[in-house]
């Protein structure tokens, strides 16, 4: 199933390219003819993930005496796999528009790899239920667009919005470049990741996509519902609810914990939902409303026994 599954993503296609532009660049840096054929990358790229899982301080220790890991020592001399590493390419960097230039694409050196994935990311038939938010590859290389975000397990990375169901298989990715690298709309960028992630999404077919409030407005619900038939849930920023006239923040807490109040645009068909827990937390969507409540008691801490 594991090896169905990469084989699903990363095609023959690919892996013939990747062949292709390793050798051509191991004999335009050093002119050498690598002879990597399909069956050796496969070797190689095997031997990366092994390497991924089991981890040792330094390369060359999977192959010393003492410490020699059989099923990545026995697929592949050192020498080859580091040769390999050094000369692993996926771009034809004769046609790449250098930084500064008109054209310029930080993308470029994995655009092919990168557009090949999220197509074949359209052959899994998506969930009813899904969700947009930002995700980090973890990664500390040297790369113009390497981000910190500190809430995030890995927080120093490439930062992905990505489209998710809850079974957790992520179904489009959007790679961030960094400010600038994507024009945003008057509608905010927020609502352009939205908009660029649904629309592979089959139209009118009843899709639940929640998101944070990042993400949440009430034209992009709307918009979503209207025209693409995408009922949607998400936290909401106070200065993005349009005037929504709500119950104060003292008068909430006056009430405790659990007090609610909501309001419903009929222009829109959005409703807005004002619920206090520890503070406010406000929530819009289209297919959701105050009702129906639920109580959920808190429970004590476990007693000795229990």
């Amino acid at each position: 199933m594991p090896l169905d599954l990469f084989r699903m993503f990363i095609t023959e296609d690919i892996l013939s390219n990747i062949v292709d532009q390793t050798n051509l660049n191991a004999m335009r840096k050093k002119n050498l003819a690598l002879k990597l054929s399909l069956e050796e990358l496969r070797r190689f790229l095997g031997v990366q993930m092994l390497m991924s899982i089991l981890k040792l301080p330094a390369i060359r220790m999977y192959w010393e005496n003492g410490i020699r890991y059989s099923p990545v020592a026995d697929t592949m001399s050192r020498d080859r796999f580091i040769s390999l590493r050094s000369f692993f390419h996926i771009c034809d960097d004769t046609l790449m528009i250098l930084k500064g230039e008109v054209g310029h694409e930080k993308l470029f050196k994995i655009r092919r790899l990168y557009d090949a994935f999220r197509e074949n990311l359209k052959k899994i038939d998506p969930e009813e239920i899904q969700s947009i938010d930002e995700q980090m590859i973890p990664f500390k290389g040297r790369i113009g667009f390497r981000q910190y975000l500190k809430e995030k397990p890995h927080s120093w990375g490439l930062k992905v919005f990505t489209r998710a169901g809850i079974s957790g298989i992520v179904y489009d990715i959007e790679i961030y470049t960094g400010k600038g690298a994507v024009e945003i709309s008057e509608l905010g960028q927020g609502t352009d990741v939205v908009l660029r992630l649904v629309e592979n999404l089959p139209r009118f077919m009843n899709f639940k996509l929640f998101f944070d409030n990042f993400y949440t407005g009430i034209d992009l619900i709307h918009k979503l519902r209207v025209e693409y038939g995408i009922e949607t849930c998400g936290t909401i920023r106070s200065n993005r609810m349009r005037g929504a006239v709500l119950d104060t923040d003292g008068n909430m807490k006056k009430k405790g914990r659990g007090s609610v109040d909501f309001h419903f645009e009929r222009h829109s068909e959005v409703s807005v939902v004002k619920w206090y827990d520890n503070k406010p937390v406000h929530l819009a969507s289209s297919y959701c409303a105050v009702t129906p409540i639920d109580n959920n008691f808190e429970l004590g801490s476990w007693q000795d026994g229990h």
